[in-house]
């Protein structure tokens, strides 16, 4: 049995080879693939039909947070500067995010 094309293919997963494609990744247009969006949805839908709570609040959670980030980074390119308003915003939805994930995990029962 050879597993050269096993050892070829995990190869291509170095810790210098991902890290410099880490590297190179541009957030915005990760955020509007069709693939990864499309990937989160299935995974929403199935955690939500097969009732996996702790998936569905993970994913919850992250993308929000995500779209706080991008949300929170645009408003600094049309503002000019990073002020206080955009501050403010980042730090009460987020709290909110966070609480609601905290109550979801740990205090709701089924």
């Amino acid at each position: 049995m050879d597993f050269s094309i096993i050892i070829e293919f995990l190869q291509r997963f170095e810790t210098a080879k991902v890290v410099a494609y880490m590297r190179t990744l541009d957030m915005t247009t990760l955020l509007h693939n069709p693939w990864l969006l499309g990937g989160v949805g299935g995974l929403a839908v199935a955690a939500l039909l097969l009732r996996w709570r702790l998936l569905l609040v993970t994913l919850f959670t992250v993308s929000s947070l995500t779209g706080l980030i991008a949300y929170t980074l645009e408003q600094e390119k049309s503002a000019g500067a990073l002020g206080i308003e955009p501050l403010v915003i980042f730090v009460m939805i987020g709290a909110t995010i966070v609480l609601l994930a905290i109550y979801f995990l740990f205090i709701k029962a089924e």
